[in-house]
């Protein structure tokens, strides 16, 4: 028996086209330093109050830019352009 997809996480996957197989992008990386790190983590980029499970609030991220976002060393502002940037660039298709 499988294991069922967190919603958050099927929307990011649907969106794209992915499943869970799939070599996913970290988003931040392949952005900011146009390299291929895999994704570990589907992130909420607005979290608390303001979290919702659309695909412009959720990006994928590996475990170091996870830590980066929730410790806040990372602007969830400057997050919000890198994820348009990457919607926009698609590298998925």
């Amino acid at each position: 028996m499988g294991t069922k997809v967190k919603n958050y996480k099927k929307v990011y996957l649907d969106h794209f086209g992915l499943n869970e197989a799939d070599d996913i992008a970290c988003e931040y990386s392949w952005i900011v330093k146009r390299v291929m790190v895999r994704a570990v983590n589907i992130h909420h980029i607005e979290h608390g109050a303001n979290k919702n499970d659309d695909i412009n609030n959720l990006m994928a991220v590996c475990y170091k830019v996870h830590q980066l976002a929730h410790s806040e060393k990372l602007n969830r502002y400057h997050l919000k352009e890198v994820h348009k940037t990457f919607l926009k660039e698609n590298p998925y298709d």
